[in-house]
């Protein structure tokens, strides 16, 4: 439970670049990501800079 909690928060930290997911956006993924073999919080926040990435948004240097 807590890797999935860990996830969620990568998901929607505002630190990380790009923007936040909304929770359908979250739910969407949440299967997937617990049966991540990474790591559910690894793959989240791997998912949020891929996506940032792809929508143009700035990173950090």
């Amino acid at each position: 439970m807590d890797a999935v909690v860990a996830a969620v928060a990568a998901l929607r930290d505002p630190s990380l670049p790009g923007t936040p997911w909304a929770a359908a956006e979250i739910a969407a993924v949440l299967t997937e990501l617990a049966a991540s073999p990474v790591g559910a919080a690894c793959e989240a926040e791997t998912l949020r800079w891929l996506a940032a990435i792809q929508d143009g948004a700035p990173l950090p240097d």
